[in-house]
């Protein structure tokens, strides 16, 4: 199956930034560029000068806009100083429907990358985007490098309302000083065919920074995932993060560490963990899930050297853990498996992508749960663990991979079976 394909909501004009803006990058153009994105009317498409260079020193905020695509046309807008810490090049506050498509961002950071000087807690909000209450986003072709803080950070606004319908593809994101991307309130969010190299510290960060921020329906997809300090998927924090699907990604040179977590009290649901590679060798346990009502862990390539097994479930519920490859590593369970349904989320269509349900069929051997009831959350909490959790707020090739579940759920609270394979297609986290 192809791609997806994209599409411009309808626009009405092609706006070019001015040539009255200077587009070499020796002059700081913040003030200039805002002024003209807020004289541009909804629904225009705002097209750089090709290859431009636009020095911005502060935010470009895009606030209550609707039916806007930013058009880079190869343009690169930087920063050269550190800044104020909040500090995002681009600083979406709600509105709907915003593109970016071919433009370049780079942030003022000497030392991004996975150094210890990397991360600065002075400008750790600095941001290449920022999303806060906005419903339908999308960035394509994008490339961030060099920025303080996260590659991109979605959240919700001061009147608690969450991001949705985020679609970040076919980007490059390099050389930062925290989270490749932050989800710390949002619904609908899809990260599939990008590329994230040198990130300070996780790649991708689920973590609401407070129990009533949630986390939902957020797909990683069919990334390639290069050096990072950290975890890849990170999902501590302190509300819900639940219908969690992580497939098809290839990492080079990191582990396929994944370490889910809930807050005291509170579990988590639906996460789905299917045909990751990892050509690295990791020396402790690379996955961790602690209280998750349906978790499938299938598919997987991660070898684990020593005594160290390759998945540690504790307390979890409707649980498949089958066809890894672990090398030495195994599977352990602290807590007998019990009954959970399983619901296996599905990527929504958000502006030009198209939605692709798995399949589902009832092949497969049964799985007979415990009759033991739901453990609850009476296990003490995990201590320390070898690779640092995280706090948030944290191409592949051309035909990409996705995913297929072949899943039997049976009516109520019992998995009577799974059987998973794939298809060819194509914030204040702690010092460290």
């Amino acid at each position: 199956m192809p791609p997806p394909t994209t599409s411009e909501p309808p626009a009405h004009t092609v706006r070019w930034v001015p040539k009255s803006i200077n587009a070499t990058g020796r002059v700081n153009v913040t003030d200039r560029l805002q002024q003209f994105i807020d004289r541009v009317p909804d629904g225009s498409v705002i097209r750089f000068r090709r290859n431009g260079r636009y020095r911005a020193e502060g935010s470009l905020f895009v606030s209550h806009r609707n039916n806007l695509v930013f058009d880079g046309n190869g343009a690169t807008v930087f920063a050269t100083i550190g800044g104020a810490k909040d500090r995002s090049q681009f600083w979406i506050k709600d509105g709907s429907t915003i593109v970016f498509r071919d433009l370049n961002v780079r942030g003022a950071n000497p030392n991004g990358g996975t150094s210890e000087g990397a991360y600065n807690v002075e400008q750790e909000t600095q941001h290449g985007f920022r999303f806060e209450g906005v419903d339908g986003a999308e960035l394509d072709n994008v490339r961030v490098t060099d920025v303080y803080g996260d590659f991109v950070y979605i959240a919700r606004d001061k009147d608690k309302v969450a991001s949705q319908n985020i679609w970040i593809h076919d980007s490059d994101f390099r050389r930062n000083g925290r989270q490749g991307i932050a989800v710390t309130a949002a619904n609908n969010v899809i990260i599939e065919r990008n590329t994230f190299f040198n990130t300070r510290r996780s790649t991708i960060d689920l973590e609401p920074n407070a129990r009533s921020w949630h986390v939902s329906n957020v797909f990683v997809l069919d990334n390639v995932v290069g050096k990072g300090r950290l975890l890849f998927i990170a999902s501590h924090g302190q509300g819900p993060v639940d219908n969690i699907v992580i497939s098809g990604n290839r990492l080079v040179g990191h582990a396929l560490n994944i370490d889910a977590v809930p807050p005291e009290g509170k579990r988590r649901s639906n996460w789905i963990v299917t045909d990751n590679v990892s050509d690295t060798v990791v020396h402790t346990r690379p996955m961790r899930f602690w209280g998750i009502d349906g978790l499938v862990v299938a598919g997987n390539t991660q070898h684990v050297r020593g005594e160290q097994p390759g998945v540690i479930a504790t307390d979890d519920c409707g649980t498949h853990i089958a066809r890894n490859d672990f090398g030495r590593g195994d599977t352990v369970r602290n807590g007998d498996v019990c009954a959970a349904p399983l619901t296996v989320p599905t990527p929504p269509a958000i502006l030009g992508r198209t939605a692709r349900p798995p399949t589902t069929t009832t092949t497969g051997p049964p799985v007979t749960p415990s009759t033991r009831p739901h453990p609850g959350t009476t296990r003490p909490r995990p201590g320390p663990t070898t690779v640092p959790p995280e706090r948030g707020s944290g191409h592949g090739n051309g035909l990409g991979l996705w995913l297929a579940l072949a899943a039997v759920i049976a009516i109520g609270a019992i998995v009577s079976g799974l059987v998973i394979q794939r298809r060819a297609g194509p914030g204040n986290p702690p010092k460290g």
